[in-house]
């Protein structure tokens, strides 16, 4: 499950374009991500030369950002969460393009 912070018309153009196999929720209001303790990107993070190699690296992949979200400076998280809401795995981005690694994602999961 992943959970997004566009709005509905965003996140189903999401799901077509990426061909999500998976659900994906909306946290409109950002409670989700205060729950959680997710990051926003500030204007440092933006310039660290983990960011920019980030970017270069998705560019020259194809990947290109489409319409921005309510909050376009929330950073995102990769959880992990087992039976009796275990927390089994937790990565929080510092800076955008800072995402978990897959194998360690893949591992955690029971």
């Amino acid at each position: 499950m992943a959970i997004g912070t566009g709005g509905k018309r965003y996140a189903e153009a999401f799901i077509e374009d990426e061909r999500v196999p998976f659900e994906v929720l909306l946290d409109e209001d950002g409670s989700a991500a205060e729950v959680v303790g997710t990051k926003r990107l500030g204007l440092v993070s933006l310039v660290k030369p983990a960011a920019i190699a980030a970017g270069i690296r998705s560019t020259a992949a194809g990947h290109r950002q489409q319409k921005t979200g309510r909050r376009p400076f929330q950073l995102g998280a990769t959880l992990v969460i087992g039976p009796g809401d275990e927390l089994l795995y937790a990565d929080f981005e510092d800076h955008a393009g800072d995402h978990a690694d897959l194998d360690e994602v893949i591992a955690a999961i029971p």
